[in-house]
């Protein structure tokens, strides 16, 4: 009985913590924007300084744009965004503070 109780007091604990640490739309609009930046370097190899100031600007509007264009479904102890941008559809998952993309289609 009382391993029981340690196991539902330890899954009890666990829970929590990933509840309280489940992250909102703006930490998933800061997400994105850093995300976006990320994508657009990998594709660009060297860039000049204009490209890199382009690049920062355009994860800044795709930050802001989150905001109207994501859906988001809350799952209590995580949270599904998904996103659709010019007929792709992207969903990541935001669980402890991070987001994993999941599907870019």
């Amino acid at each position: 009985m009382k391993k029981l109780f340690n196991t539902l007091l330890l899954l009890t604990v666990i829970l929590g913590g990933l509840h309280l640490t489940n992250p909102d739309q703006e930490a998933f609009s800061d997400f994105l924007a850093v995300y976006v930046q990320q994508e657009l370097a990998d594709e660009a190899g060297e860039e000049t300084e204009l490209g890199k100031k382009l690049r920062k600007g355009l994860g800044q509007l795709a930050g802001v744009a989150a905001e109207a264009l994501a859906e988001r479904t809350e799952l209590y102890v995580a949270s599904v965004y998904s996103l659709d941008i010019a007929g792709e559809s992207h969903v990541f998952v935001g669980v402890a503070g991070q987001f994993i993309p999941v599907r870019n289609t």
